[in-house]
C-alpha cells in the first residue's frame, strides 16, 4: 500500500491552520474544507453567498486539477452553510453550473459558525483517473 501524498497548489489558498489542502491515497483525493478565500491575496472575497461559493468551487477545482482530477471526477462533497434557506438555492445553482451532468453526491449542513465568521465551506472526495488503487 502506498503512503498518502500531500497535494498543494498556489492556485488555491494556503491552509489557515495545521492541515494541508489535500491528501491523495491511490486513486482517491481528499480535499480539506475550502472557503471563499482568494489564493492571491489570502483574503475572503466579497461577503455574498454567490461570490464566496463561486470562489470555493474554483479553489476545489484547482486542487483537484493539481492532483490530476477534474470537476467530472468529483465523487462526494460536504457543504457547510450558515443559512440553509438563503444559501442552499445558490449552492444548488452553482453545483449544477460547475458539475453539469457529473453531479457528485452531496450532504449540506447548516452550521452556527465557520472560521472567520465565513458563510460557506465545502470539502470533497475526488477520483483521480489512472491512479493505482
Amino acid at each position: 500500500m502506498e503512503s498518502p501524498q500531500t497535494i498543494q497548489t498556489d492556485q488555491a489558498p494556503s491552509p489557515t491552520g495545521p492541515f494541508v489542502q489535500a491528501r491523495r491515497v491511490g486513486n482517491l483525493l481528499f480535499i480539506a474544507g475550502q472557503r471563499g478565500i482568494d489564493p492571491d491575496s489570502g483574503e475572503l472575497v466579497e461577503k455574498t453567498i454567490e461570490a464566496r461559493a463561486r470562489r470555493t468551487f474554483e479553489n476545489l477545482k484547482a486542487i483537484a486539477e493539481a492532483a490530476g482530477g477534474s470537476l467530472a471526477t468529483f465523487v462526494s462533497t460536504v457543504v457547510y452553510v450558515k443559512d440553509m434557506d438563503a444559501h442552499r438555492p445558490v449552492i444548488n445553482r452553482l453545483y449544477e453550473e460547475y458539475f453539469g451532468p457529473n453531479l457528485p453526491t452531496r450532504t449540506i449542513v447548516e452550521v452556527s459558525r465557520l472560521n472567520q465568521d465565513d458563510i460557506v465551506e465545502i470539502e470533497a472526495v475526488v477520483m483521480i483517473p489512472g491512479a493505482e488503487t
